[in-house]
C-alpha cells in the first residue's frame, strides 16, 4: 500500500490527489491516459468539460484503433452565466468546439439540462469492470492547475452503480433518481450517489448531513459551501475538532451574491469570517483561457474513517445538476486524504488569501 502524499493504492481502489501550489502532485493526467488506453472493449465518459490535450488524445488513439466502443457524454451549457467571460462561476467556454476540433464529434452528444443547472458529473466507465472518477474536470485547469483529488474503483459492481447514471442521461429531464449503491472491496466499504435533474432531491444533502451528524472531527475541502442543510450541521458541530480549505472568490459569491444578500442566516457562515481553523487558496476569480486555478475538491473527512468526495459541490444548485459522489467507509483511506489536507491546509495558511476576500 504506497502511502505517499500523492497518491494511495487500497485494494481495489487507488487515489490521485493534486495541487499544484501545494506541490502535491499525482500525476492524474497521466494516470487517466493510461486509464483511458487500457480498455478493451468499451469506454463511456460523462464529463463536464474535456478539453486536455493529452486526454483527448488518447480518446481519439482508442476510437481510430477501432477495436473500443467510445461513447462521450458531455455538458452542453451555454449560457450567459457559464462562459469564458463569467466571474461568478467556474468559467466553461463551451464543450463542443474543443470535441470536435479533437475529431471526437462523431462518438460525443451534448447533453443539455434546464435553467442554469449543469451535466457535472465527472466520469469514466472502462470495460464494464472498473470507474475512474473525482472532483477534476478533464481540462487544463483540472488535470494541472487546481487543487483536486480523483479515483479509481476496480469493481464490476462500481461500474454497473454508474453505468446506472450514464444512461439515464439519455432519458429525458435525466431521470428519474437512481437509488444509492453499496459494495464492499476487502476492508472498504463504498456508496456510490448520484443526483438527476429530473427534480429536485434531497438524497446526497441528507446523506451528508446523516454522515456529519455527532462528528468529533470533520475536514472539509471545498470550492464553496452553501447548501442551508449543510451549513446547519456545521454550525451544530463548530465547537468540535473541524478544519478547512476554502475557495475564496466562490465563499465571496455565495455570501455575497451579486444580485443581492445571501438569503442563508449569515451566522451559518461562520466559518468564512475570520475563524483561523479554516483557509482559503491563492487562487485567481476567473480565466478565459482554461487556466483555471480553483480549489476545486468537494471532499470531507469524517471521524478520521469516513471520506465523501465526487462531482458534487456542497451546494443547493448542486441538488439539480447531474452529480455523483461517493461515501467511503475506511480509515487507511481517509488517513491519505487527512494527508493531503494537510498539506493544503499548512500551504494557505502561510500563502492563501483571506475569507472571504476584500
Amino acid at each position: 500500500m504506497a502511502q505517499d502524499i500523492g497518491s494511495l493504492t487500497h485494494g481495489a481502489t487507488t487515489f490521485y490527489f493534486q495541487s499544484k501550489r501545494a506541490g502535491v502532485d499525482g500525476l492524474p493526467s497521466k494516470h487517466l491516459v493510461d486509464f483511458i488506453q487500457a480498455a478493451k472493449k468499451s469506454l463511456d465518459v460523462a464529463i463536464y468539460d474535456l478539453k486536455e490535450p493529452s486526454v483527448l488524445q488518447a480518446l481519439l488513439d482508442v476510437v481510430n484503433a477501432g477495436k473500443v466502443k467510445v461513447r462521450i457524454r458531455y455538458d452542453a451549457t451555454t449560457g450567459s452565466k457559464i462562459t469564458g467571460v463569467s466571474k461568478t462561476v467556474d468559467p466553461k467556454p463551451p464543450t463542443t468546439h474543443a470535441v470536435k476540433a479533437a475529431g471526437l464529434g462523431g462518438v460525443a452528444e451534448p447533453i443539455s439540462d434546464k435553467g442554469r443547472h449543469l451535466m457535472h458529473n465527472k466520469f469514466i466507465i472502462r470495460d464494464g469492470k472498473a470507474v475512474w472518477s473525482g472532483s477534476g474536470n478533464f481540462t487544463i485547469g483540472g488535470l494541472h492547475l487546481q487543487d483536486n483529488n480523483y479515483f479509481v474503483i476496480e469493481s464490476a459492481k462500481a461500474a454497473a452503480a454508474y453505468q446506472q447514471i450514464f444512461d439515464g442521461l439519455k432519458q429525458m429531464s435525466h431521470g428519474p433518481a437512481i437509488k444509492p449503491s453499496s459494495l464492499t472491496l476487502g476492508d472498504v466499504k463504498i456508496t456510490i450517489f448520484s443526483s438527476t435533474q429530473a427534480k429536485e432531491i434531497e438524497g446526497i444533502e441528507t446523506e451528508v448531513v446523516k454522515a456529519l451528524k455527532g462528528a468529533k472531527t470533520v475536514r472539509i475541502m471545498a470550492m464553496l459551501i452553501s447548501d442551508p442543510g449543510i451549513l446547519q450541521a456545521l454550525f451544530d458541530l463548530k465547537k468540535q475538532d473541524i478544519k478547512g480549505v476554502l475557495d475564496p472568490h466562490e465563499m465571496k459569491q455565495v455570501m455575497k451574491p451579486p444580485k443581492g444578500k445571501s438569503h442563508v442566516d449569515p451566522k451559518l457562515f461562520w466559518f468564512a469570517n475570520g475563524d483561523p481553523r479554516f483557509v482559503a487558496a491563492l487562487s485567481h476569480a476567473f480565466s478565459q483561457n482554461d487556466q483555471n486555478d480553483f480549489m476545486h475538491n468537494k471532499v470531507m473527512i469524517i471521524n478520521n474513517k469516513t471520506v465523501v468526495t465526487g462531482s458534487y459541490n456542497f451546494s443547493e444548485n448542486a441538488e439539480t445538476n447531474d452529480e455523483n459522489l461517493v461515501i467511503i467507509e475506511s480509515p487507511a483511506i481517509a488517513a491519505a486524504y487527512t494527508r493531503y489536507f494537510d498539506a493544503l491546509f499548512k500551504q494557505y495558511k502561510a500563502h492563501g488569501l483571506p475569507l472571504p476576500p476584500k
